[in-house]
């Protein structure tokens, strides 16, 4: 049935018109998008959880490609659209869509919703079989809620956004982008969470790019490709919240 994702992200379907909570992602990205400022977006999601999603395109201005042909962002699939066999699809289908719009994705539907403001503790790991194990303490409590899901939204209720100079109140952590941090961190690569110098996005490394520290960042909320860390290193939102909430937020 179509459906759409909208915030944490949202999904709703498309035949009913009903709006369903849910966050989905890329299989096999480098770069990751799971920043919320708003959105929502559309596709096909058989069940509450799978690996099995097919999800619309969202496309965004993205510049020029070196002839000077312009370019667009597709923040679903993380890939660029504009050169000429996107252009030949778009006229013999009249949808623009990019070269991967037919690519399976992972998704979970209701996932937690954790208000960093409303927490003692909250801590995440990542499950042998790929799942989130998640425990959060109350603000006021003392015992622990412990439960395994397929990816959980972290947000936060204060009047404070979550990465200062944005309007990011919320992230989505799901388990690509888990895998790809806790990876980093215990091979004792360098770590940092570089913004994006066109939009202020914070940037996500995955698969590949976070195997290696580099400079060179490319951002997967609006596909600029002029972003350079002072450094080598690999960039996760992940990190910056680990920090900016010591104490608080445990990832592991």
């Amino acid at each position: 049935m179509p459906t759409e994702l909208a915030a944490p992200l949202s999904l709703q379907h498309l035949g009913g018109g009903s709006v369903i909570s849910g966050i989905c992602w890329p299989h096999q990205a480098t770069v990751g998008h799971i920043t919320v400022a708003s959105g929502r977006v559309a596709g096909y999601f058989p069940a509450d959880r799978g690996d099995d999603a097919i999800v619309d395109c969202v496309l965004v201005a993205a510049g020029k490609y070196r002839n000077g042909a312009a370019r667009q962002w597709c923040r679903t699939h993380q890939t660029y659209w504009g050169v000429k066999a996107d252009l030949a699809a778009l006229a013999d289908s009249g949808e623009q869509r990019c070269a991967h719009h037919l690519e399976k994705m992972g998704y979970a539907l209701h996932p937690p919703m954790i208000d960093l403001a409303a927490c003692a503790r909250v801590s995440l790991a990542g499950a042998p079989d790929g799942a989130i194990a998640l425990t959060r303490v109350a603000a006021g409590a003392t015992s622990p809620i412990a439960t395994r899901c397929a990816a959980v939204a972290l947000r936060t209720s204060a009047t404070h956004a979550l990465f200062p100079g944005t309007d990011i109140v919320q992230i989505n952590i799901t388990p690509p982008a888990l895998l790809a941090y806790s990876t980093a961190r215990a091979a004792g690569l360098q770590l940092g969470c570089v913004r994006c110098a066109r939009c202020g996005h914070p940037h996500l490394d995955l698969g590949s790019f976070a195997q290696k520290p580099h400079r060179r960042h490319y951002c997967g909320h609006c596909g600029s490709d002029s972003t350079h860390s002072p450094a080598p290193m690999i960039s996760s939102p992940l990190h910056a919240l680990s920090i900016k909430f010591d104490g608080l937020l445990t990832i592991m």
